[in-house]
């Protein structure tokens, strides 16, 4: 699935998040309906999600606390999450909302060598690779980003 604010994309126990651009509530509703689909696509197998969301402009956390029913995203099987931020990255609501009960702790860095770090200390090879041609693939060129060319 692929718009232009986000891109979810599974390889073998990895979860690859891609969210970029100014979201209005709408599109959050979407990505977190999509991204719990993709949660329950696991059924019952461990995973890892790993999220670039570099250039992506949150609604703040007044627009959260608007959502009537929030969605539920069954986290039970997962074990590491990873952000990948930039400095305009303003995510420290959703941190605090949604992982102080999670049974991993959540890793943020804005340095994507710390990032690759990070994968090469718990994935394959074969897995890394992909891993980094994702990354490679969703590079930020914040002068040439527009909307229409975020995917």
């Amino acid at each position: 699935m692929s718009n232009k604010h986000y891109q979810i994309e599974v390889f073998k126990d990895v979860i690859l998040v891609t969210l970029r651009g100014d979201w209005d509530m709408n599109t959050n509703i979407q990505y977190l309906a999509f991204f719990a689909d993709t949660l329950k696509s696991r059924r019952g197998k461990a995973f890892h999600v790993l999220v670039d969301m570099r250039t992506w402009k949150v609604p703040d956390s007044v627009s959260f606390a608007k959502m009537k029913a929030p969605i539920q995203l069954d986290r039970r099987n997962q074990l590491s999450e990873t952000w990948l931020e930039d400095g305009e990255t303003v995510a420290d609501h959703i941190a605090n909302k949604f992982f102080n009960e999670q049974n991993f702790t959540l890793q943020r860095t804005k340095d994507i060598e710390s990032f690759m770090q990070q994968v090469d200390s718990m994935f394959g090879a074969k897995t890394k690779a992909h891993i980094f041609d994702w990354q490679a693939a969703h590079a930020v060129d914040k002068e040439n980003l527009s909307d229409d060319k975020q995917f």
